[in-house]
Parts: C-alpha cells; structure tokens; sequence
C-alpha cells in the first residue's frame, strides 16, 4: 500500500480482507486515512476503531472538491463503519464533531504519549550534529515539506539575522528536498541554519536544542512537539490542533498564531534565546508533564477503550 489514492488500494484492501477473515480479530484499529478507509471497509463481526492522526479535512490548504470529497468519505464511514474514532487532540475532536457531523458518542480524545527518551549527552549531541556549543540552538525535526512550514522557519531565521541577532542557530533534521519546501536556493539558505538530513533516531538528539520550533501550517497532535517535552526543550509552535492544550496549557513554550506573518514567531523565539531562566523555567514546566503525556498513559487509555468496546460485544 502506497500514500497517495492508487489502483493498487484494491489489491491491498483483498490481501487486508483475507487476512482479518483468516485471524477474525474482536477489534481492528486502524490508523491514518488511507488505511483507516480499507480497514473499515472490510466487513466483519469485529469492532473497528480508527485513529485518524490529523483528519485530512483538517489541512486548511486542500481544495474545496477535495475536502468535500474527504469530508463525505470521512463522514459516512465515521458514522456507519466505526465503533470509536480516536481524536489525538481537542481541536480534532470538534472538527470530527461541528464539521464531520461525527455523533460524539463514537469519538474518544486520547492525546498521543511518547516513552522516556534515550538522550545523548548534550555534548555529545552537538558534536555529532557539528553545532557550536555557544550557540543557542533552535531545533526542527519533521518533513520538509510545506505543512511542516519549512519556508516559514526560513524565513524566521533571516529575521533574526536582520535584528542583529548572531548567537542563534537552526538545526534542521528530517527527509525531504529543503530547497523544494523552503522556496530558497541553496546559497539563499540564511547562514545561521543548519540543513541536516534525516537522521536515524533523532530524538536522541533533541539534548542539543535549547528551543524547539514548530512551524506547521495544520497537524493532529504532533509527536515532535511531545519529545521535545520529554527531552525538557522549551516550545515555540504556531496555533495548530494540539498546541493548546498541551504547550499552552502546560506553560512550555510559546503558542503563535498560525499565518504566514512570522513577526510573533520570530518575536517569541528571540525572547527565549536572550533570556536564559525562561527557558530553564519552560524546560521545568515540560518535566512535570511529561507523565500526563506518558507513552504509558496513552497506552493505559487505548486498552481501557478497548475493554469498554468488548464488553458492549458482550
């Protein structure tokens, strides 16, 4: 099975269909639209959960027959081929409610749950990624890609720059074209960014960040901004589904609004590398999270569901 719609959805739905026949599940809990679309359309006594993780209709820069059509897709199976839909976040929830018209007996809010990371030294980190240890480090971990607001990031970066602010530098790690997402030519990069591919288990790197930036145009409830929690690295993010109630309401970081303008960002991100106590403030308000945003208690969440749906089989 491919990402994007492809004829070969029909060769994966049979091989998906034999094999639930063959081991006749009590629930299958499917992920992500495409495979939460198939699962759900194989027809059978088990109950089905979905976990969406950022419902597509939810990306505010898809065309209006495209999130009309996903809107009747999402819609019809959530109300006819679903026992529990599992929102990541508050705002997907009321999106799956107000504008899915989801009955909100059907949608469970479990907000996603990281373990304990295994972090370098951060020493150690910053040698490996070949940043300066004076510098204060903004991290970026994620596609690059338009959603994750690359050319955003870029251009936050410059305006850093322009005010005169040197000791501050962008690493940014994940798979992509950067060039592509960025909308800037190689020798356009500003020079106090670092553009460092994909790197296999990342978050053992995120010892190495002072702030992490989330520059996303839309997202469920993203994983990235819970392991910077973990690793206790204050959060600069833009006003996407799960930012609120977990960088608002847990005081790590700064939550801006979600436009194309980068002044606030820009703005939130040069207070927190000119004052040194703020981020270790943020940084101690992300430790007493961490345990509500736990990968036990996500896991504890999920399991109770499950208990709850079989005893209605019952």
């Amino acid at each position: 099975m491919v990402r994007s719609i492809s004829s070969s959805d029909t060769i994966a739905f049979a091989h998906l269909f034999k094999c639930l026949q063959k081991i006749k599940p009590d629930i299958v809990h499917s992920h992500s639209s495409k495979a939460g679309a198939l699962a759900r359309l194989c027809l059978g006594p088990w109950k089905q959960v979905y976990t969406p993780h950022a419902v597509y209709t939810l990306n505010p820069y898809l065309p209006r027959a495209q999130r009309r059509f996903y809107g009747l897709v999402e819609g019809f199976l959530g109300r006819m081929r679903s026992d529990r839909i599992i929102a990541v976040s508050l705002d997907e929830a009321e999106h799956l409610r107000q504008v899915l018209r989801i009955p909100a007996d059907k949608i469970e809010t479990i907000f996603n749950g990281v373990p304990t990371p295994m972090l370098l030294p951060a020493v150690e980190a910053r040698a490996a990624l070949d940043l300066p240890s004076n510098a204060v480090v903004v991290g970026f971990v994620g596609r690059l890609d338009l959603q994750k607001g690359v050319d955003r990031l870029v251009r936050v970066a410059q305006s850093l720059l322009d005010r005169g602010i040197d000791n501050v530098i962008f690493a940014v790690m994940g798979p992509g074209d950067f060039v592509a997402a960025s909308g800037v030519s190689a020798d356009a990069i500003p020079r106090n960014m670092r553009v460092l591919g994909l790197f296999p288990e990342a978050r053992r790197y995120f010892s190495a960040f002072d702030i992490f930036a989330l520059s996303s145009r839309y997202e469920g409830f993203p994983y990235v901004v819970l392991e910077a929690m973990a690793a206790h690295v204050p959060i600069v993010a833009t006003r996407v589904s799960g930012a609120a109630e977990l960088v608002d309401a847990e005081q790590m970081g700064f939550v801006v609004p979600n436009a194309d303008d980068m002044t606030v960002f820009t703005d939130a991100i040069a207070a927190l590398a000119q004052d040194p106590m703020m981020r270790e403030h943020m940084g101690r308000n992300c430790e007493r999270a961490v345990e509500r945003f736990s990968a036990n208690a996500m896991i504890d969440r999920t399991v109770d569901l499950y208990r709850r749906l079989l005893k209605e089989s019952n």
